[in-house]
């Protein structure tokens, strides 16, 4: 096993040219012939040679890596939003770097500070209502990013995000339209602005419906990740005093479901249930299940494409993109069965 690792000035030494003479061929310096390229690319090849990226960043200015900072790898919802950006900053010679903070909002700052440090050209960042001071200092530092999934109160940056209020004012609306009276609505963490938009939709539409505040259940988000965590869901969704459920994100509304047919309930005959997040839609070996996400753009390619016209760019004045959302119907909703009615 190699112990050291290859430079510029090796590569001269076995070649027999100036270390100036392999860095400028290696870059594909056009005053210099095509053998003496060909020669020292493929002395370079055989010796094992990486380019110090770092050492380039420097001469050019860009780094042409991307630093995507999230809470929580284990939700599949970011790992297909990160996926996709993989793809998008691929196809545009970009790299992409990823920072997570473990559901520890505290790591935040750490990581920003280890993504500017790194030299990164941009940062992807899905922030908590809480985290405005990190998100300053970004700006402070003359960091070009884009908030992703979530806004944060006060604050003119470049946002990409679903319409939480009005999915959850759809999911709602299409449950009392179908007749239920009676509902158990699953949180997310409270420091979530797609949380409180989304309780605060599905509540106007229970209110222009007609139905009493108390008509829901609401279990809070800590709750809810303690029992996903530990295996225990199953214990949230007693008493069965509700017709139908409303759930924060799908990764929590299928084990959910198991536990409903676990327990001996039908779905939808006995409960409904709606929920965020469409994964299907990535990976439509997944149970069917009625969710709710962006209509048409999709969230990871637009804040690709936001952030990289930022790079470019600047001095743009700061955008705010909220995709309107629609329920993707997938058979867990029906009206109530009579005797639950």
């Amino acid at each position: 096993m190699r112990a050291f690792r290859v430079t510029l000035k090796d590569i001269a030494q076995a070649c027999g040219y100036s270390v100036n003479t392999v860095s400028r061929a290696l870059r594909g310096d056009e005053h210099l012939s095509e053998s003496t390229r060909s020669l020292i690319r493929e002395a370079a090849g055989r010796m094992g040679y990486i380019p110090n990226t770092m050492a380039s960043s420097l001469r050019s200015g860009r780094s042409r890596m991307i630093a995507v900072i999230v809470n929580d790898l284990r939700n599949q919802h970011y790992c297909d939003l990160i996926n996709r950006m993989d793809r998008e900053l691929r196809a545009r010679n970009y790299n992409l770097m990823i920072l997570c903070m473990q559901l520890e909002d505290a790591l935040a700052e750490k990581l920003i500070h280890t993504a500017i440090s790194l030299s990164v050209d941009g940062i992807l960042y899905f922030p908590s209502l809480g985290q405005r001071h990190y998100v300053e200092y970004m700006l402070d530092n003359g960091m070009p990013f884009v908030l992703l999934d979530r806004r944060v109160n006060e604050l003119d940056a470049d946002t990409v995000r679903c319409d939480d209020e009005q999915g959850g004012y759809l999911a709602g609306r299409h449950l009392a339209e179908l007749g239920h009276r009676r509902f158990l609505f699953l949180s997310g963490m409270e420091l979530s602005s797609s949380q409180i938009d989304r309780l605060s939709g599905f509540r106007r539409a229970l209110r222009e419906g007609g139905l009493p505040e108390d008509c829901v259940r609401v279990v809070p988000g800590a709750q809810v990740e303690s029992a996903l965590a530990g295996n225990e869901l199953g214990k949230l969704i007693l008493p069965k005093d509700y017709t139908a459920i409303v759930s924060f994100r799908d990764e929590v509304a299928y084990p959910v479901m198991h536990a409903l047919r676990e327990q001996g309930f039908s779905i939808p005959g006995d409960v409904s249930i709606i929920s965020f997040d469409n994964l299907r839609a990535e990976d439509p070996s997944r149970p069917c299940l009625t969710s709710i996400y962006a209509a048409d753009e999709n969230i990871a390619a637009l804040g690709v494409r936001m952030l990289l016209e930022r790079i470019e760019e600047p001095s743009l004045p700061p955008r705010n993109m909220v995709l309107p959302v629609r329920i993707y119907e997938q058979g867990t909703t029906a009206p109530p069965a009579k005797e639950n009615g």
